[in-house]
This record gives C-alpha cells, structure tokens and sequence, in this order.
C-alpha cells in the first residue's frame, strides 16, 4: 500500500481482515501518544494537503467502517469522533449517521488502530520512489516497488494510495511505462478555514449536509467536529483582489459575523487554531487504462490517487473507502489473471465512482462561473435548463417534504446516484408537484453583499 492516509489505512485494515498481508509505506511519521488536540495541532503530516480544512465522513462511509470494522467506529467514537444522524431537510434515514471529526484526530486514531493490527506491517517515514516491472509477459506486470530508504518490498499487488499527491505518473515514466490518461478540471477557488472550541455552558448548532452556502462571491460553511470543536471555512475566488484580506483574524471573523449561515456557530465559539488555507483545488481523475485495456498489470490506484474531486460535498474519504472496500472484497482475483483484474477494477471504478467525478464538474462549472460575476458584483442566475432547475428545486422541496428528504439524503450521502434518486416516479412527481406549485428560484440577497464584503476586507 503506497500511502498510508485514510484511504491507504483503511483499505488495508480491509485487505489484511481478509487474510492478506499487507506493507503500507507512509512517507509521512507516525501521530504523536497525548490528547486528541495533540493529534490536531502537533502531527505533522504534510503528506495530506487538506489536514487541517472542514472534514466529514458521509453516512455512506460510515456504513463502510461499521460493515468492515465495527470495532474502530467504536474506537473513534471513544476518542470523541461525533456521530449524528443522516438526514436532509424533513428527512432522516433510519438507522445511518455520518461521522464528524478534525481530519488528524480520527486519522491519526486509525494509524494507531492499523498499527496493532496482525498482517500489517507500517513502515513510516519511508516512501515509494519507484516500480519493479516485469515484461516477461505481453502486459508489464509490477511486482513490486523501490523504497526511498533503499529497500524493496516485493508484492503481488501494489496499491497506489497516495492521495492527491500521487507521483504515480513519475513511477510509470521512470519504469518505461505508458503516461496513465488524465482528466483535470481547476476550480478557481481557495479555503480558509479556522477551528474553535466550543464556549462553556453552550451547544453546537447541528451539522447539516450540505454544510455550506453559496454567496454571489463566496460559500461559507460550518460543520462540527470532535471533542466538542468546530470548523467555519470560507472559500474565495483565486481571482478576488480581496483574496488575502480574510487571513486576518478579525476581518475573517467579522465576515462571518455577517452571514446568517455561520453567525450562530461563532457565537457559541473560541478560536483553537489559526486561519489555514489550501489551494490549487481541482477536480481529476486518472486512468490505468487506455483503449487498448490495462497499460499495466499488478497496481491499482484508489481513492484520490485514482480521482478526486473539491471537498465541497464531503465526498472525498467517502469515496476512497468505498474504493478501499470494493478492492478488499476482489482481492483474492488478483493473482489469477493480472490484465483481467486491473481491467474489471478500471470498470468498476468508472462505473460506481465515476459518477460522483462527472457531477461535481458539472456543478464546478457552474460555481466557477457564479464567482466570476459576484467578484464583479453581478448575480449570476440559475440557468434556465430544466435539470438544473429540477436539482435546485428537489433541495428546496426536500426541507418540508419528507419522503423528498429522505431521498436527497440518500444522494448527498452516497447511498443512491442521482439518477437513481430523480428516476424514482414517487420523488419525481413531488419535485414537479413542487414547481409547478410556483416556487420561486430567485435567491435571496446575499448576507453580506459585495459591497459590505468589500467594505469588510478593506477595513
């Protein structure tokens, strides 16, 4: 397993559950033994950009772990890994909750659970530098990889697990092997994000998902953690001139101040961290294969490695452990016919995880143009497509109707695709019963609006 975040963790807590052994190789050292604030603050773990943003484990990864490992959900939980119910609008789904935590504290509780696991060996501090390719065969085949610390590890299967960072396109060149194909979409925006701690004597507002809202000019989100924390995250356009203003605490927080969505989160709230950002937020997705089938034989990527899209909606540990439970239940095939295997992984991949890819660029499209106009100061209409138009709708309809709610629940959580959700005959007629009742897409004025925006970043 090259990599040994979240994804790579759990995907060989899966494998080695399963009778398999299992080297992850971790570039990144091991988390501290203290507190959970000493997981978020003192763990450095620069091997994952997006440690110290907003994080979420939808319901559908917490089915994962529940199914795979029920004994490290408890686990989280007794190291202050919040549970709350799945639910949307007027609906709940019985039974499903999603998990809330500081990206570091539930991941570093996870390394710590791997590491006493019997078939995993963790070699942390090391890294995977390069491939060993055999072409004995018509397909190459790995056979295994070359370790920064000058060993080898010899496999039957090599897991790239890498997450966004993945040099797996540098181990293919170097090993002489076609370039995977690649699909990139940038997104134009940037986070910043500060986390608090909860005042004495209050309450945290309750975590809904989706956990943001869309200004003209930005999305606010606010979404809580473990131990009695919280995150509120703002993102700005990359071409905002007021991109820097917000890294200064008070301009930040008197933003948020201003914004309805996040204003009660930061009242019950003190601040236990600075502002962090993160950038270059992109939408990719990477392919093993070509027309001609598997370019190799004996490697998969999973989770980021394989695509990734912007943490808007919460989907990226969701999806990588959806990942890391499908190759744990094929595992066993993959000695048998290498190219047979890496081709009905690809397929597999394309197939149920692809979809989530294609609508978050869709979506990106949209929201990268939404910025555009609101860093004018221009409002950019819903487009009149009646997709978009019955999507907008279906959320709106789903905060009082329930049997909506539980069904866009089902699509936010990843329990159900889109087309599976608006392919009901039930929900479809709601939604359209709902429009047709004359609901309005205008959306209302922004909280704050430009010009308060502007006046706030320049004070």
């Amino acid at each position: 397993m090259a990599g040994g975040g979240f994804t790579g963790l759990a995907g060989a807590l899966f494998l080695a559950r399963r009778g398999h052994e299992v080297t992850v190789v971790e570039r990144d050292g091991p988390p501290p033994n203290g507190t959970p604030a000493d997981d978020a603050e003192r763990w450095s773990h620069p091997g994952v950009s997006q440690a110290h943003q907003s994080h979420a484990l939808l319901g559908r990864a917490r089915r994962v772990l529940v199914d795979e490992a029920p004994d490290l959900v408890a686990s989280l939980v007794a190291r202050g890994v919040r549970q709350v119910p799945v639910a949307l609008g007027a609906g709940t789904l019985t039974g499903e909750q999603m998990l809330l935590s500081r990206r570091l504290v539930a991941e570093a509780e996870l390394s710590r659970f791997v590491a006493r696991e019997p078939n995993i060996t963790v070699l942390a501090g090391d890294a995977v530098i390069g491939l060993r390719v055999s072409a004995r065969r018509s397909l190459p085949v790995v056979t295994g990889a070359d370790l920064r610390s000058g060993a080898t590890v010899d496999a039957d299967l090599v897991v790239d697990a890498g997450g966004r960072r993945s040099a797996l396109p540098e181990w293919f060149a170097a090993a002489g092997l076609r370039p995977p194909a690649e699909e990139q979409q940038h997104c134009g925006f940037f986070y910043l994000t500060r986390y608090y701690g909860l005042k004495p004597g209050c309450v945290l507002p309750v975590s809904k998902i989706p956990a943001s809202v869309p200004l003209d000019y930005a999305t606010v989100f606010a979404l809580g953690a473990d131990n009695d924390t919280f995150s509120l995250t703002v993102t700005l356009s990359v071409d905002d001139p007021h991109r820097r203003a917000l890294r200064e605490p008070a301009r930040f927080e008197a933003f948020l101040q201003a914004v309805a969505h996040s204003e009660p989160w930061l009242r019950v709230g003190v601040p236990i961290s600075e502002i962090t950002t993160m950038s270059r937020i992109e939408n990719r997705r990477r392919r093993l294969t070509s027309d001609d089938g598997p370019i190799a034989a004996g490697i998969v990527a999973i989770g980021d490695a394989a695509l990734h899209t912007n943490p808007t909606l919460g989907r990226g540990i969701s999806m990588g452990l959806m990942h890391a439970q499908h190759l744990a239940e094929v595992a066993d095939g993959a000695g048998d016919d290498p190219a047979g295997f890496a081709a009905a992984f690809a397929e597999w991949t394309d197939g149920n995880l692809g979809i989530w890819f294609d609508t978050q660029v869709a979506a990106d499209a949209t929201a990268l143009a939404r910025l555009a106009a609101g860093v004018l100061g221009r409002r950019l209409e819903l487009p009149d497509v009646p997709s978009a138009r019955f999507a907008a709708a279906a959320f709106m309809c789903a905060s009082q109707d329930e049997v909506v709610g539980v069904a866009v629940a089902r699509m936010a959580h990843l329990f159900a695709t889109p087309a599976e959700v608006f392919g009901d005959p039930v929900v479809a007629a709601r939604i359209s019963g709902f429009m047709d009742s004359g609901v309005s897409f205008d959306r209302p004025p922004d909280v704050p609006s430009r010009q308060a925006f502007d006046a706030i970043a320049t004070a």
